[in-house]
């Protein structure tokens, strides 16, 4: 289903014509809980579909994706915006149609778009198995397997997460660069 027509880029669905600030699917909830949204809700996931696809053609693009985000006041890691596509593109192409994109929002959880100082450590130190302040590429993969991810993080998602998340290119992550990728 392709949704065209003109959109005011400025009137995002949300209370009183103010953006709505949207906020990231959680990768280690479970998303059975999917419901099929009523009219009014298609509407809706209508017009969030039509201002996040700047160019009417029927797909959003990451690109896309990152611009709307930041102009409703979210400023997606580039890591959330891979781990965003990657629930939100069932059929691996690249895009969200809008039936993908309605999947995605009637599955969404709601999540706070910063962490805390204490949660990132907590988080770091689920990654971190061996305690040596790093986390390899190995402990990345052996969590995303425990905690049975691996359709939220195929291994090509987790390399280029890590990719990306490696700044200084050793070849691990520290906490610095754990704490920039996902905040």
């Amino acid at each position: 289903m392709n949704y065209h027509g003109n959109h005011n880029k400025h009137n995002f669905p949300g209370s009183a014509g103010q953006p709505k600030k949207t906020a990231f699917p959680h990768p280690t909830r479970s998303n059975n809980h999917h419901k099929t949204p009523d009219a009014a809700a298609l509407e809706e996931y209508k017009k969030a579909f039509m201002f996040f696809d700047a160019n009417n053609d029927g797909y959003i693009t990451v690109d896309e994706l990152e611009r709307a985000m930041n102009k409703c006041g979210v400023y997606p890691t580039k890591l959330e915006l891979r781990v965003l596509m990657s629930q939100g593109d069932l059929d691996k192409n690249g895009v969200i149609t809008f039936d993908e994109f309605v999947h995605l929002m009637s599955t969404q959880d709601t999540l706070p778009t910063k962490y805390t100082k204490e949660q990132l450590v907590e988080y770091f130190r689920l990654f971190d198995r061996d305690n040596d302040g790093f986390i390899e590429r190995s402990e990345m993969v052996d969590i995303v397997r425990e905690l049975r991810l691996g359709r939220f993080f195929p291994t090509s998602v987790i390399e280029q997460l890590f990719k990306e998340a490696d700044v200084d290119g050793d070849g691990k992550i520290s906490f610095q660069e754990f704490t920039t990728a996902v905040n």
